[in-house]
Protein backbone atom coordinates (compact mmCIF):
# COMPACT_ATOMS: atom_id res chain seq x y z
CA UNK A 1 0.00 0.00 0.00
CA UNK A 2 2.82 2.42 0.84
CA UNK A 3 4.29 1.85 -2.63
CA UNK A 4 0.98 2.77 -4.25
CA UNK A 5 0.72 5.90 -2.10
CA UNK A 6 4.27 6.87 -3.06
CA UNK A 7 3.25 6.52 -6.72
CA UNK A 8 0.27 8.81 -6.11
CA UNK A 9 2.47 11.44 -4.47
CA UNK A 10 5.11 11.23 -7.22
CA UNK A 11 2.44 11.71 -9.85
CA UNK A 12 0.57 14.50 -8.06
CA UNK A 13 3.68 16.42 -7.00
CA UNK A 14 5.50 15.66 -10.27
CA UNK A 15 8.50 14.10 -8.53
CA UNK A 16 10.90 11.47 -9.85
CA UNK A 17 10.55 7.90 -8.56
CA UNK A 18 12.36 7.53 -5.27
CA UNK A 19 12.43 11.26 -4.58
CA UNK A 20 9.63 11.03 -2.01
CA UNK A 21 10.09 8.90 1.11
CA UNK A 22 7.19 7.50 3.11
CA UNK A 23 8.50 8.96 6.38
CA UNK A 24 8.90 12.53 5.05
CA UNK A 25 6.32 15.18 5.89
CA UNK A 26 4.50 15.57 2.59
CA UNK A 27 3.27 19.05 3.46
CA UNK A 28 6.90 20.21 3.39
CA UNK A 29 7.06 19.71 -0.39
CA UNK A 30 6.80 23.01 -2.20
CA UNK A 31 4.30 21.52 -4.66
CA UNK A 32 1.83 20.50 -1.93
CA UNK A 33 -1.32 22.61 -2.14
CA UNK A 34 -5.10 22.30 -2.02
CA UNK A 35 -5.25 20.83 -5.53
CA UNK A 36 -2.73 18.15 -4.53
CA UNK A 37 -4.85 17.40 -1.47
CA UNK A 38 -8.01 16.98 -3.56
CA UNK A 39 -6.19 14.80 -6.09
CA UNK A 40 -4.77 12.60 -3.35
CA UNK A 41 -7.97 12.00 -1.41
CA UNK A 42 -9.77 11.26 -4.70
CA UNK A 43 -7.15 8.68 -5.69
CA UNK A 44 -7.27 7.09 -2.23
CA UNK A 45 -11.06 6.86 -2.40
CA UNK A 46 -10.92 5.30 -5.89
CA UNK A 47 -8.04 2.89 -5.21
CA UNK A 48 -8.72 1.83 -1.63
CA UNK A 49 -12.43 2.68 -1.20
CA UNK A 50 -11.57 4.80 1.86
CA UNK A 51 -12.75 8.35 2.37
CA UNK A 52 -10.48 10.46 4.55
CA UNK A 53 -12.37 13.22 6.27
CA UNK A 54 -10.65 16.60 6.17
CA UNK A 55 -10.55 16.74 9.96
CA UNK A 56 -8.74 13.38 10.04
CA UNK A 57 -6.40 14.34 7.23
CA UNK A 58 -5.12 17.32 9.21
CA UNK A 59 -3.53 14.94 11.72
CA UNK A 60 -1.76 12.86 9.05
CA UNK A 61 1.80 14.08 8.52
CA UNK A 62 3.55 11.37 6.51
CA UNK A 63 2.69 8.82 3.85
CA UNK A 64 3.19 6.15 6.52
CA UNK A 65 0.48 7.90 8.58
CA UNK A 66 -1.88 7.80 5.60
CA UNK A 67 -1.18 4.09 5.06
CA UNK A 68 -1.96 3.32 8.72
CA UNK A 69 -5.18 5.34 8.48
CA UNK A 70 -6.27 3.41 5.38
CA UNK A 71 -5.44 0.07 7.02
CA UNK A 72 -7.41 0.97 10.13
CA UNK A 73 -10.35 2.22 8.06
CA UNK A 74 -10.43 -1.02 6.09
CA UNK A 75 -10.22 -3.10 9.24
CA UNK A 76 -6.89 -4.63 8.20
Amino acid sequence: MVDKLLEFFEEILEKDPGEIKSHNKFRDYEEWDSLAYISLVTKIDEQFDVTIRQEDFQSLMTIDDIARYIEQSRGS
